[in-house]
């Protein structure tokens, strides 16, 4: 691997990295707008672990603040995706 492309993963670690810290106060933010119960709820979501018909029923009922808070999940797994691919890529060349 030449230096540029070397220079360039470990540019888009340190950006990778600033956007997951940004992302998890953003989480936070977000988080203290909702319940403890409502989170609960939205990660049953997440994770997938309710029927088709709950998932559908809780779906419904979402408003910005839920909706918000699941877009950031999704923005910081695939960041923590994007992460982990450059790091193993740097890892390999080194």
């Amino acid at each position: 691997m030449i230096k540029a492309d070397i220079e360039f993963l470990l540019t888009m670690v340190t950006q990778l990295d600033n956007t997951i810290r940004k992302l998890r106060v953003d989480e936070q933010r977000i988080s203290c707008k909702l319940s403890e119960d409502r989170i609960e709820e939205l990660k049953e979501y997440w994770n997938q672990e309710l029927s088709d018909e709950e998932a559908q029923s809780l779906k419904e009922t979402f408003d910005y603040w839920d909706k918000s808070l699941i877009a950031t999940w999704a923005h910081t797994r695939r960041a923590h995706i994007s992460r982990a691919a450059a790091g193993k890529k740097l890892m390999q060349e080194s």
